[in-house]
């Protein structure tokens, strides 16, 4: 085994190996006990002697879950509104990013550092001013509102990500088209979008996982069962102080199964453009 200039003798081999195997387990378990519990029912949820490898397991919780039919209207709130947020969200993020690098006007650096500022600051420092702000122009307990407020972690994400992917491509291409005849939008459209391509796509999937996944918006702005999303349906599994574990499992595998999916095939695409964004030059 090499690891840059360095080769490991066989001891040091089996400690790597067996940390990593460590890693391994402690990042797979998890889910593991998620899809486990979601295939028990009742009380074998509870039983110590089938903990591990359980010999009865069932799909009753996933049958039950869309029976009810509730789920399904979770699922299609969450899809439409992480779809609605990343479309958006690129859309401003992609101009603002090309903004930012290829344009050199009055505050550009300010800006920059607001764009960043604005991505670090924690969602729970800004729901409370978000949810004054948005319930006086009365849209608390709309979708409009729930996706202004994905807007507010979505678009400096993307608008950040994309800057620094579009820093790393060579800025003699925007040069020659704009010599070409090209416009700014020309050389957008036809220069800087086709080589970011892979920035592009690993700022929409981040974005709209995290749109899929966001809770404190959807459980401080939504008024109405309605527009309940997905991880706000899942809290709903908690009654007083018990958990229905088996249907809370159910809806949680199925809220993860997507995102899964999506990283597993669009995992080259994520790699190449947090690295390439990474550095410049």
């Amino acid at each position: 085994m090499i690891f840059g200039n360095r080769q490991f003798n066989r001891t040091q081999k089996i400690v790597i190996y067996a940390v990593l195997a460590l890693f391994l387990a402690a990042a797979t378990f998890p889910p593991y006990w998620i899809i486990l519990t979601s295939l028990k029912k009742g009380r074998d949820v509870f039983n110590t002697a089938e903990v591990l490898i359980p010999r009865h397991l069932t799909v009753f919780n996933y049958l039950e879950l869309f029976r009810q039919n509730e789920i399904t209207g979770w699922i299609v709130t969450s899809t439409a509104l992480a779809l609605v947020s990343t479309v958006t969200a690129l859309a401003v993020g992609i101009l603002a990013a090309y903004s930012l690098t290829y344009f050199r006007y009055r505050g550009v650096r300010a800006l920059g550092l607001a764009v960043f500022f604005s991505y670090v600051i924690p969602k729970g420092l800004l729901f409370i001013p978000l949810f004054l702000l948005l319930n006086k122009i009365g849209l608390v307990g709309t979708f409009t509102g729930l996706v202004l407020a994905h807007e507010t972690f979505s678009i400096p994400f993307c608008t950040w990500l994309l800057y620094g992917y579009f820093r790393t491509l060579p800025k003699e291409l925007a040069d020659a088209a704009r010599i070409d005849g090209c416009g700014p939008l020309g050389v957008l459209g036809r220069v800087i979008l086709p080589l970011a391509a892979p920035g592009v796509v690993t700022a929409a999937i981040f974005s709209f996982t995290t749109s899929w996944n966001e809770f404190l918006y959807a459980a401080s702005l939504t008024t109405s069962n309605a527009l309940k999303t997905l991880p706000l349906g899942i809290a709903g599994f908690l009654v007083a102080d018990s958990f229905m574990w088996g249907p809370l499992m159910a809806a949680a595998t199925i809220a993860t199964v997507p995102m899964v999916i999506v990283f597993v095939f669009l995992q080259r695409f994520i790699v190449q453009g947090m690295t390439s964004g990474a550095v410049k030059g």
